[in-house]
């Protein structure tokens, strides 16, 4: 067995005709399998999709050493423990510190048993989420919405959208609101705002809160008599194309899906390690024991030989 660094010319094909994702994303650092000369895997590092995941796991002050595994492809038949190999072997390779996060998708049958086997830590499932669906019946990521948004493509309605809503403290905003909630209860802030199931989240503390809407905040400060301190960063707004609209001219369906297992790997010494212990923000879990159900797309890629 041995580990190469490879360039996109080799990861790509892998990626998107034997993964069952089937997309590409964003890749800092990516190593092939070779056995025997030939290339029978790919594994992929790369930024997060969003700050917010990065600091979630320690923090806004350790976000920066946060990488995603976010690709893991091998070929079927290969020696027992390969995998396990080839992921612990890749990470050593990458340079310290760093903050491994991946996640295991229960929605393909998937209970992250690779990374248990690699001592990763498990920190539980991430909020149930919705999933987009086109037309052909493959997912379409939230994140290409965000292309249609640039210039307004599809000739949309604007909306109102907070500015730099990921960069506000929601556990600040959360216990501000609950000083003025008084004697509302959730159900009865629903009711005088149309909604059902929606007032609670702006009073959470964890995962589950929401940021009231900007118009929605302006009405609330009216019925709660809270004073200006966080009218600032609350009203600030920008328009954007409606994200809505751009779903429903593309003919997207919103599917319920589970959440996925999130499993961390700190890649350090001693020192930086008993740091991020320390500002772990995530809880510790027992590993999942669900069956796990192999995916197969029928295809055996062979790129190219190791030339040494």
């Amino acid at each position: 067995m041995i580990i190469r660094p490879i360039n996109k010319s080799f990861y790509e094909k892998w990626i998107l005709q034997k993964h069952y994702a089937k997309r590409l994303c964003s890749v800092s650092y990516a190593f092939g399998l070779y056995i025997e000369k030939m290339i029978e895997g790919v594994i992929t590092f790369g930024m997060p999709p969003s700050s917010t995941l990065a600091e979630s796991i320690c923090g806004k002050e350790n976000a920066q050493y946060v990488l995603e595994l976010n690709r893991l492809v091998i070929n079927d038949n290969l020696p027992k423990n390969t995998l396990s190999q080839f992921v612990s072997k890749s990470i050593k390779m990458l340079k310290k510190p760093k903050i491994i996060v991946s996640f295991a998708d229960p929605n393909m049958n998937h209970s992250g048993y690779i990374y248990q086997a690699t001592n990763f830590i498990y920190t539980g499932q991430s909020s149930n989420l919705s999933q987009l669906i086109d037309k052909d019946g493959k997912e379409f990521h939230f994140r290409n919405i965000g292309h249609y948004q640039k210039n307004n493509k599809l000739k949309v309605s604007l909306v109102k959208r907070r500015k730099n809503e990921e960069l506000i403290n929601k556990i600040e905003i959360g216990n501000y609101l609950r000083n003025f909630k008084g004697n509302y209860t959730a159900g009865q802030l629903d009711k005088i705002f149309g909604y059902k199931d929606t007032a609670a989240h702006w009073f959470r503390l964890d995962s589950g809160f929401s940021f009231p809407k900007i118009d929605d905040w302006i009405k609330l400060k009216e019925i709660l008599n809270f004073d200006d301190k966080f009218d600032k960063i609350m009203t600030d707004y920008e328009f954007i194309p409606d994200s809505n609209e751009i779903i429903k001219k593309l003919k997207l369906v919103k599917k319920e899906v589970k959440g996925k297992h999130r499993y961390i790997y700190f890649n350090c010494n001693k020192k930086h390690k008993k740091n991020f212990m320390n500002t772990l923000k995530l809880k510790k879990f027992p590993y999942p024991k669900d069956k796990n159900i192999k995916y197969d797309l029928g295809k055996k890629i062979t790129t190219q030989m190791l030339l040494i």
